[in-house]
């Protein structure tokens, strides 16, 4: 009983801090972003410096990386659990861009940044027409030097839920001719779907090696990078 009121307290200060900081520097992102992309960036990183260092010493959530990015011209396909990873996929991975579905973008504060830091959207409503828009958008990005994050299940899932890819991830993949760069973590363990309370712990993410379409079938493709995401997270 008595931890559970501190894990609530912890998590009010936490969320506290979470929402002071996304007013105050949404702003300044968005007055920077005039100067550039880096500049608005720049505070980007430091807004997720912030929650994370935060997470690490209020509510006592620490991370810990398996792994690296080994080609930086790969799509990543990373597991989605909550709102966690997202915000740590801003320190770790370089020049980050996101695919996310549009609703986001309409999200105050939140989804003004995310559209002025070139995330692609998705109008998932708009069918083979958006598909093909996003993948012109990934080429470009990724000429430019950028990472691209797509989470592949199209939702938030549960830890210990087995990966299922939705077709769409895999056939841009194959329109791309890139590879795949999987990631796994339990960061759900810790930040649940919809939860207030934020749980002690350390955060295992794992990066994999580059898995690559060439000479194999969509399905053979799909079934490796969910094979080698569901053998991870069970560590």
């Amino acid at each position: 009983m008595i931890n559970n009121l501190i894990l609530f307290v912890k998590g009010i200060i936490f969320w506290l801090i979470f929402l002071t900081s996304t007013v105050l520097l949404a702003p300044v992102l968005m007055a920077l972003r005039i100067f550039g992309y880096k500049a608005a960036f720049l505070i980007a990183k430091f807004w997720a410096f912030l929650i994370i260092k935060s997470l690490q010493y209020i509510c006592k959530i620490k991370y810990r990386i398996h792994g690296e990015i080994k080609d930086k011209k790969g799509v990543i396909f990373s597991k989605h659990q909550s709102t966690l990873e997202t915000i740590l996929f801003l320190l770790i991975v370089p020049n980050p861009i996101f695919i996310v579905k549009k609703e986001l973008m309409y999200i105050p504060f939140f989804g003004w940044c995310l559209y002025l830091l070139n995330n692609i959207s998705i109008d998932r409503s708009s069918g083979r027409l958006a598909f093909e828009k996003v993948v012109i958008q990934t080429k470009k990005i990724i000429e430019k030097g950028h990472t691209v994050i797509l989470f592949p299940e199209g939702t938030r899932v549960a830890v210990g839920n087995k990966t299922k890819l939705k077709q769409g991830g895999v056939l841009m993949i194959k329109s791309l001719n890139l590879p795949v760069i999987p990631i796994t973590h339990n960061a759900g363990k810790f930040w649940p779907k919809h939860g207030f309370i934020k749980y002690p712990g350390t955060i295992q993410i794992f990066i994999g090696n580059p898995i690559s379409l060439e000479n194999k079938t969509l399905d053979s493709f799909r079934e490796e990078i969910e094979s080698w995401m569901d053998s991870m997270s069970a560590q």
